[in-house]
């Protein structure tokens, strides 16, 4: 066999081999591809490494012994700095081999989570139309969430709320603008794929920083909210004490076992 049919088979059971999370970084060309222990033996003794697509790219075709590739392990850990390792490990074996049983995934170390990758992921890979169209349905929805909460807590501001198409998708965070006559509510992407109990919850924990009455109006809410922020980030909300004065207050177990879920999850 020929150095860069080789070298094509392997790559290509690596990409079949992938859990989806790494196929969708791929496609999405989300990152640079770095190899280890990728290389291929000649014949008559010679090695070619390929460290990245460029090698694979320009690599020399020559007669290969057949060996036994095995996948080691896909280091995500710089994912935010725009890399992926693929680690591979390989031995001589009478015909080639690819074996992917029991590789390891080495997630980021940041407070960000695969599923805040995962949302990330399909965020950017919106095609502008589908964009436009996900987004006149989260203005829809969150017009109607806030008609909601005004019912139970009377502001004085003209508020609006928006996904922030400019932000740093990477940082989760939500931006409140307030004047005197307006109060201005940008929501990070990632919330785009929210459900409608968890928006509520959003929104009514953002507006009780100009009201604390939305905090006792949405706090069932604000839990669900929470709980999506710590799947999401890793941390255990701050105004979980707050809301957890408001279940005692009202006998609601429900909510109290809730938030003890949180805290211990």
């Amino acid at each position: 066999m020929k150095a860069k049919e080789l070298a094509q088979k392997i790559l290509l059971d690596i990409y079949r081999n992938l859990d989806e999370f790494s196929k969708d970084i791929i496609r999405g060309d989300l990152a640079d591809i770095e190899f280890k222990g990728f290389y291929l033996k000649g014949k008559n003794g010679e090695k070619a490494y390929i460290r990245n697509l460029d090698d694979f790219e320009n690599l020399k075709d020559f007669d290969v012994e057949m060996r036994k590739y095995k996948l080691k392990s896909i280091n995500l850990k710089n994912l935010d700095e725009g890399l992926m390792i693929i680690n591979l490990s390989s031995r001589v074996s009478k015909e080639y081999k690819f074996e992917a049983n029991e590789y390891s995934i080495i997630y980021p170390s940041n407070n960000t989570t695969i599923e805040f990758k995962e949302r990330v992921l399909k965020w950017m890979e919106l095609e502008d139309d589908e964009l436009d169209e996900k987004i006149i349905e989260f203005d829809t929805k969150m017009n109607e969430i806030l008609e909601e909460l005004l019912e139970d807590v009377e502001v004085e501001e003209e508020i609006s709320v928006y996904i922030d198409v400019f932000m740093d998708v990477n940082k989760i965070e939500n931006f409140v603008e307030k004047d005197d006559e307006r109060i201005i509510i940008w929501i990070h992407p990632v919330f785009l794929f929210s459900n409608d109990d968890v928006l509520r919850g959003l929104l009514a924990y953002e507006l009780s920083r100009f009201k604390s009455r939305f905090l006792e109006v949405g706090y069932k809410d604000i839990i669900k909210y929470c709980r999506e922020l710590k799947k999401l980030t890793n941390k255990k909300p701050k105004v979980l004490e707050k809301i957890k004065d408001i279940a005692n207050k009202y006998g609601d177990i429900d909510s109290l076992n809730l938030i003890n879920e949180i805290e211990n999850e």
